[in-house]
């Protein structure tokens, strides 16, 4: 009786190609950051989440009543940066105080999300290797600006640590929904910053008052244009303080006047 030919194993199937990670972070309604990709579909920008269903996706319109304006586009823009790449064991050394980060926090719920913050110092520690890798021990203290714990300070791991980076958006679909809605404003493509900044008028009451005194004080009524200086004779221009000076506007209680050497500007400071 022939011996049994023995069964051929098929070649197992090629591993499916791994989607390369996001590029981008989107700062979500709760605040946080997450890993995500946009499309368009329709006339709609759709934000999805990496590692959550489709029930947990934001869809952005570009008839929303929070984009009813330039700024508000810019707003939505801000929305939107490069992912932040965790911080290497061998490169805590880069980290300077004042450095914005985003860092992993532990909330109440068990859930873990990213929010900003920025470094207010570093314990450092001597580093081990394991497994022929180079680990950080140091213990990082960052100061939330952003979050349920914002203005608090936490002590964090370098495990928990994301360094931000300061580079341009990159996204054809996202470019093209907010080009798209700016351009309903009458506006060419990037034009709502430059727009939004101008809406944007500095609101300081003790700056205002200040400013309307001098003002008043030179004939004028709040808002008035200043006439041209007359033109000044030949020679040179007496110091501020000095016996020839002219006389000084009078200043708003608080205030105090910081007069620059000749050819520069005077500065004021409003405590």
């Amino acid at each position: 009786m022939p011996a049994p030919r023995k069964r051929k194993v098929p070649a197992p199937a090629p591993a499916p190609p791994r989607r390369p990670p996001p590029r981008l972070e989107y700062r979500a309604k709760d605040g946080a950051w997450y890993a995500a990709r946009m499309a368009l579909q329709g006339d709609s920008l759709r934000v999805m989440f990496e590692e959550f269903l489709e029930e947990f996706d934001e869809w952005h319109e570009p008839n929303a009543a929070y984009l009813a304006s330039p700024r508000d586009v810019a707003v939505l823009r801000a929305r939107f940066r490069p992912a932040s790449p965790p911080l290497e064991d061998a490169r805590c050394g880069d980290l300077r105080r004042g450095q914005p980060l985003c860092v992993l926090r532990a909330m109440p719920d068990s859930e873990r999300k990213y929010y900003d913050a920025v470094l207010d110092s570093v314990k450092r520690a001597a580093h081990v290797t394991v497994g022929g890798e180079e680990r950080c021990a140091c213990r990082f203290t960052v100061r939330w600006t952003d979050g349920p714990l914002r203005g608090g300070l936490d002590e964090v791991g370098v495990d928990e640590v994301c360094c931000v980076r300061d580079s341009p958006v990159q996204d054809p679909a996202l470019s093209e929904f907010l080009d798209r809605v700016t351009r309903s404003f009458g506006f060419r493509d990037g034009e709502e910053n430059a727009k939004a900044v101008q809406d944007s008028p500095v609101q300081d009451p003790r700056l205002n008052e200040f400013l309307d005194r001098v003002t008043k004080s030179s004939g004028f009524c709040n808002g008035e244009e200043k006439p041209k200086a007359a033109p000044q004779g030949t020679g040179a221009t007496s110091a501020p303080g000095s016996e020839q000076s002219a006389t000084a506007a009078p200043q708003a209680t608080g205030a105090t006047s910081l007069w620059g050497s000749e050819g520069e500007t005077a500065f004021i400071i409003i405590d």
